[in-house]
């Protein structure tokens, strides 16, 4: 049950709280007041989104804050589009909101008129009546779906496996003609860097061959003079054997550096031999992977597919007799699916009829028309509501033939005969589209026997509703401080009277008629 309702900053409402009753609460006021207001922020509760432009004026956020049993509910909106959401005080994302909010409040609106008469939300209609159980359907029904998906990994026919395999034989000719190995680019690339500079890494080895040359006369000279002095301090003995070694280490460089030399080629064919490799790579990974590491797994993994789809035959006609099996076993359990929803659906259609009768409809066929659709996961059916309010008017779907009037009390039939949980909150906005005189009196009849089951909330134009609540407040604009303020008060008997007789018209006879309304006389 939604205890209190509190709205901040939100359009024309600075503050706001709401304190509903357990039963019937309804919402009046004149066009314009803030109804919708009212609905928008229940809306931003249930994870509607709220546009920047709903923050009042020279605020930083709109907060509304939601007061049930054992939740609270608190979602913020700040000027900066940061949103904010608390259950219970502890964070919580969109889809948990909705998931939360789902189970505490139903709104109905527009939204709800617009799903009815849309033909693909019938069948969720029926089931959620029906109280339709898929569980073992739907597990068959994968079970099904397991096995066409590990089939289709062979190919759907011996045509599709014959091109398989046609393909999994090329990538792999292509790839072990390839001959890669993994270091293979790194290297060629570090090739095509000496190709590539061929001229200046010439210059500099000979340049550098040449100092060594003449720098190893020098060393030699300086190895013999301090040999021969050496002798009179043993410190420089250490020091010759250093520079001993030295020489040898630099006449080792000196032959590897004219080896090097001599075995370079660095010839335009080398290097186009290396780009053409390169290019060859290139397009392989293009192909097979981002690396040539990742090429060769790719290779492994289709080899081994190939191997699985030669070898297939046995599995695959084992898996089309599995397939077999579990078919007939979906196609059962559809039957049974379907036979439960058309015995509810004759049920729902004798219900609806019933409920509509006493809203002033004693004409009114419906029925649920069925067509066979290949299975899927909600079973093997398409429903469609059919309608007719009017004697010879033949049953047509809905959205063809339903007028705004009639749609509403047909919405309100389908709640009622759905048999709503108690626990739920149940919001109705423009509920009383297109009714009015008996018919209104029949709506307030329904609503009232309604609020017996659940907590609702109703925002109507029509005295008849409003004056069987139990709760009703008036939703009404005023201007102060040159500022426009909506306020929402809840209305004792004599404030009842007077807004009873307002919607009624006014006047001294209106008074009249809301007193009779309230007292229960009409």
């Amino acid at each position: 049950m939604l205890n209190t309702l509190r709205i901040q900053n939100l359009a024309l409402i600075p503050a706001v709280e709401i304190n509903f009753g357990a039963t019937f609460n309804v919402l009046t006021g004149e066009t314009g007041a803030g109804k919708s207001i009212i609905i928008g922020s229940l809306n931003f509760i249930f994870g509607d989104k709220l546009s920047l432009n709903a923050i009042r004026h020279g605020a930083d956020f709109a907060r509304v804050t939601a007061v049930f049993d054992d939740t609270i509910i608190v979602r913020t909106l700040h000027a900066n589009g940061k949103s904010e959401i608390r259950v219970n005080d502890e964070p919580m994302t969109l889809k948990g909101l909705r998931e939360v909010a789902g189970n505490l409040i139903d709104i109905h609106g527009q939204h709800d008129t617009e799903k009815l008469l849309d033909p693909k939300n019938h069948l969720s209609i029926l089931d959620a009546f029906a109280q339709t159980d898929l569980s073992a359907y739907q597990n068959a029904y994968q079970a099904l779906q397991n096995l066409r998906q590990e089939l289709s990994t062979y190919g759907d026919n011996s045509e599709e496996r014959a091109r398989l395999l046609d393909l999994y034989q090329y990538q792999i000719n292509e790839i072990e003609r390839a001959n890669l190995s993994v270091d293979e680019e790194e290297n060629l690339n570090q090739r095509a860097l000496v190709l590539r500079n061929a001229e200046k890494l010439a210059e500099g080895l000979q340049q550098a061959i040449d100092n060594l040359t003449d720098g190893d006369g020098s060393l030699g000279i300086s190895q013999k003079r301090l040999l021969s002095v050496q002798q009179y301090d043993c410190k420089l003995q250490t020091l010759a054997e250093r520079l001993n070694a030295a020489g040898s280490e630099i006449g080792d460089i000196l032959m590897e550096l004219r080896d090097y030399a001599d075995s370079m080629d660095f010839s335009a064919d080398a290097l186009e031999s290396v780009y053409d490799r390169l290019d060859e790579i290139k397009n392989l990974k293009r192909k097979y992977g981002a690396t040539i590491a990742d090429v060769l797994a790719f290779y492994e993994k289709t080899q081994t597919e190939y191997t699985r789809l030669l070898q297939a035959g046995d599995t695959i006609q084992k898996l089309q007799n599995q397939i077999d099996a579990q078919t007939a076993v979906v196609e059962k359990l559809a039957a049974e699916v379907t036979a439960h929803r058309q015995a509810a659906a004759r049920e729902l259609a004798l219900r609806l009829i019933e409920q509509l009768k006493d809203l002033g409809m004693e004409q009114t066929r419906f029925e649920v028309q069925f067509t066979v659709v290949a299975p899927k996961s909600s079973g093997a059916d398409a429903v469609e509501f059919l309608f007719s309010a009017n004697v010879g008017q033949p049953l047509r779907p809905l959205a063809q033939i339903i007028s705004g009037g009639e749609m509403s009390r047909l919405m309100l039939a389908v709640k009622t005969v759905a048999n709503p949980t108690p626990q739920k909150t149940l919001v109705f906005d423009e509920i009383d589209t297109g009714i009015s005189g008996k018919m209104g009196v029949a709506l307030a009849a329904k609503l009232k026997a309604l609020s017996q089951q659940s907590q609702i909330i109703v925002v109507t134009h029509l005295a008849s509703v409003a004056a069987v609540a139990d709760t009703h407040f008036l939703i009404q604009k005023n201007v102060s401080a040159e500022q426009t303020v909506t306020n929402v008060y809840p209305l004792d008997a004599t404030a009842r009277e007077q807004e009873i007789a307002r919607i009624i018209g006014g006047g001294s006879t209106a008074l009249a008629h809301a007193r009779a309304l309230l007292s229960g006389q009409i």
